[in-house]
């Protein structure tokens, strides 16, 4: 329906795209991104426990064959903040490419 309304009132293709798909699309845009990101640090992870000799993974694993439980927890803890971080700071830009949004409880 916004692209008929959008249509009626003479825009070009151009202006079609940048006034009405392009916002509307932000969000799912910015959930897949979202989704992308973290899942890989999952995979950077899980690659660096099965083969790397440095990072967190290798961390975590080292920690845990050595009983090393303090040092396998901060691993694990560094990961889980840094994961967050990112997801912030991917849902700020998210809102501020998405400011024309309404927020649910406003």
């Amino acid at each position: 329906m916004p692209i008929k309304s959008a249509r009626s009132m003479d825009l070009s293709s151009l202006q079609l795209f940048q006034k009405v798909i392009l916002p509307a699309a932000v969000p799912t845009v910015f959930t897949g991104i979202r989704l992308a990101g973290a899942y890989a640090i999952l995979v950077l992870i899980a690659a660096e426990l099965v083969g790397a000799k440095a990072g967190l993974g290798y961390l975590i694993s080292y920690a845990q064959s050595n009983f090393a439980i303090h040092a396998m927890y901060a691993g694990i803890i560094t990961i889980s903040v840094i994961v967050l971080g990112i997801n912030q700071l991917l849902l700020a830009v998210e809102r501020y490419f998405s400011r024309w949004r309404v927020a649910p409880n406003s």
